[in-house]
C-alpha cells in the first residue's frame, strides 16, 4: 500500500511533507493496526466467558481468596474483565456499593494486561526474544500483573478497610452462540479503534515532531532525543535506552502510541523496527522494559476514568504515582539482579 498507493499519491509534495505523512502518520497508525487480529481474537475469548456465564461462577470461587487482600469475588471478574480494556472495568466498579472496596479495586485493575499493553508485549517479545522463550516471558508477564494487584492490595488493604458483604445472583450456564459472540466482539474491536484511533494519531504526530525539531538534527540531538538523555540517570540503571524512553513517555496518552512511536523514532516500518531491536537491546533490557510498560502511569483514558470514578483528584493522583514507583523498583530489581547475578 505505501509503495503502490500513497507514495504515488505524495510525491509531488515536498519532503519534509512526505516524511511526515510517511514517518509521521502512516508507519505508526500502520503498525498499531496489524495487530487488530490479534485483539479480535482476544475479545472473542472474553465474550465466550462472559456469556457462557462462567465469569459469575470464579467470582464466587475466588471470593474467600479475594478476602484476604481486602476484595471480594467481584473484584476478581473486575480485574479480569481489565484484560480487556481497563476503562469499562473501571467503570464496573459501580457495582460495589462500599467506597473502599471501590477504590482498592480501581487500584488493583490497572495493573491488569490490557489489549494495548498485549500489542506492546508481542511486538517487543516477537523481535528480541528467540524461539519458545517468547512464549514464556509473555506468561511471566501475565503472571506479574496479578502479582502487582496482589501486592498492592495486601499494601493497602489496612487504608481501604471493606465490610460489605459478598451477595451475587449466579446466572445459568449457557452456551454461547456464534453469531453473537462475533458481534460482540467485532463492536469492542471498533470501540476500541474508535477509542484509540485519535490518540494513536496525535501521539505519532507528536513524536514525529518532537524527533524532527529543530531542523536538521538527528538522533540524541533532536529536542526528543534530549528528552530521552534528561531522563537517562532515572532510566538507565533499570535498562531502558533514551528512544524507548521516549515511546513510554508518549505511552502515557495510549499504549498503543508506544509500538507507533518507535516506527516514528526510528524511521522505519513495523518489520524493520524489529529487526532494529533486536541489534539494539537484549532480552534482558527488553524484559525489563516490558515490566516497566506493564506497570507504570495508566493511559490517559484511563487516568480519566480514575477521577471520573473517585471524583478524587488526590486519589487519581496517588494511583498514578504508586504504580510508577512499584514499575520503577519492580524493574530496577530484575534488571540489576540478572546482569549482575
Amino acid at each position: 500500500v505505501q509503495d503502490h498507493v500513497l507514495m504515488p499519491l505524495i510525491q509531488a509534495l515536498p519532503l519534509v511533507v512526505q516524511d511526515f505523512v510517511i514517518n509521521g502518520v502512516w508507519n505508526g497508525v500502520a503498525t498499531v493496526a496489524s495487530f487488530v487480529p490479534l485483539i479480535l481474537l482476544f475479545f472473542v475469548m472474553m465474550a465466550v466467558l462472559e456469556d457462557s456465564g462462567y465469569l459469575s461462577r470464579s467470582a464466587y470461587l475466588m471470593d474467600a481468596v479475594m478476602a484476604r487482600l481486602g476484595l471480594d469475588g467481584r473484584s476478581f471478574v473486575l480485574q479480569m474483565m481489565g484484560f480487556g480494556c481497563n476503562v469499562p472495568a473501571l467503570m464496573g466498579t459501580r457495582i460495589l456499593r462500599s467506597r473502599t472496596l471501590r477504590l482498592l479495586t480501581m487500584l488493583v485493575i490497572p495493573f491488569s494486561v490490557c489489549s494495548a499493553r498485549l500489542q506492546v508485549f508481542v511486538f517487543i517479545i516477537a523481535a528480541v526474544f528467540p524461539g519458545h522463550w517468547g512464549a514464556v516471558a509473555l506468561f511471566s508477564l501475565y503472571l506479574l500483573s496479578f502479582v502487582a494487584a496482589l501486592v498492592t492490595a495486601l499494601l493497602l488493604r489496612s487504608s481501604f478497610k471493606n465490610n460489605e458483604p459478598f451477595v451475587l445472583e449466579l446466572p445459568p450456564y449457557r452456551f454461547p452462540t456464534l453469531r453473537h459472540v462475533l458481534v460482540r466482539s467485532w463492536g469492542e474491536v471498533k470501540q476500541f479503534l474508535t477509542r484509540a484511533s485519535g490518540f494513536i494519531l496525535l501521539g505519532c504526530v507528536a513524536v514525529w515532531t518532537l524527533t524532527n525539531l529543530p531542523p536538521g538534527a538527528t538522533g540524541l540531538n533532536t529536542l526528543g532525543g534530549q528528552i530521552g538523555e534528561w531522563l537517562s540517570p532515572v532510566m538507565e540503571p533499570i535498562g531502558i535506552n533514551p528512544y524507548l524512553t521516549l515511546a513510554l513517555i508518549f505511552g502515557v496518552i495510549a499504549k498503543e502510541v508506544v509500538i507507533g512511536s518507535l516506527a516514528v523514532i526510528y524511521s522505519l516500518n513495523s518489520a524493520q523496527v524489529g529487526e532494529h531491536l533486536a541489534t539494539t537491546i537484549n532480552p534482558i533490557q527488553a524484559y525489563s522494559f516490558c515490566i516497566f510498560c506493564l506497570l507504570y502511569l495508566p493511559c490517559l483514558t484511563t487516568t480519566v476514568t480514575l477521577f471520573n470514578e473517585s471524583k478524587s483528584w488526590k486519589f487519581t493522583a496517588f494511583a498514578a504515582g504508586f504504580s510508577l514507583v512499584l514499575a520503577w523498583i519492580t524493574s530496577f530489581l530484575f534488571y540489576q539482579s540478572v546482569t549482575r547475578f
